[in-house]
């Protein structure tokens, strides 16, 4: 009888490039739940293109900082692949 293999999980260290990231989502949320909406509803008789206001502009701007401060992936190291069963049974010539 085999032993069951456990492994542990190990969560990744938080490095400063990550607290960037999450810090930045929530800037966006708080900037963005802050921002006056009533510009962003314009009147619909007549109808008018809304303005963008500088505020809710520059929190959008902020989500952005992730794709350029993220942490970079380690490799990936993929196992090398077993042969198959069925191409184990085929003769060879």
């Amino acid at each position: 009888m085999r032993r069951a293999v456990r492994t542990r999980h190990r969560p990744d260290a938080w490095g400063a490039r990550a607290w960037l990231v999450a810090g930045s989502g929530a800037a966006v949320a708080a900037l963005m739940t802050a921002a006056d909406a009533a510009p962003l509803h314009p009147g619909v008789v007549p109808l008018v293109a809304p303005e963008l206001p500088l505020w809710p502009a520059a929190a959008i701007l902020l989500g952005l900082l992730p794709a350029f401060v993220a942490p970079v992936p380690p490799p990936e190291q993929a196992p090398a692949p077993r042969p198959s069963r069925a191409a184990a049974k085929e003769p060879t010539s």
